[in-house]
């Protein structure tokens, strides 16, 4: 029985340990200082055209066709083998 019971204990452990990073995310975006209120005009880079946040640096996809911004906020992935 107690087998059972430390089976049990170490799933639940390793369960919230795989989800850390969906709980750290939620956290920063909840108790976030940013609501976005300064965008830049939009511009298009690539295939790409969108506003930036110009507080904190979040991308909304805009719609050159309806001139709306769509989606939500995203943060770009930094590129790793871009110079600081």
């Amino acid at each position: 029985m107690a087998e059972i019971v430390e089976e049990r204990s170490l799933e639940t452990w390793s369960l919230a340990f795989d989800r850390l990073p969906q709980i750290r995310h939620a956290a920063k975006r909840l108790f976030s200082s940013c609501w976005h209120l300064k965008l830049s005009l939009p511009f298009t880079r690539g295939d790409e055209t969108y506003q930036t946040c110009i507080s904190c640096g979040a991308r909304r996809r805009f719609d050159l066709d309806h001139w709306t911004s769509v989606g939500g906020f995203y943060y770009p992935q930094r590129d790793k083998n871009r110079a600081r």
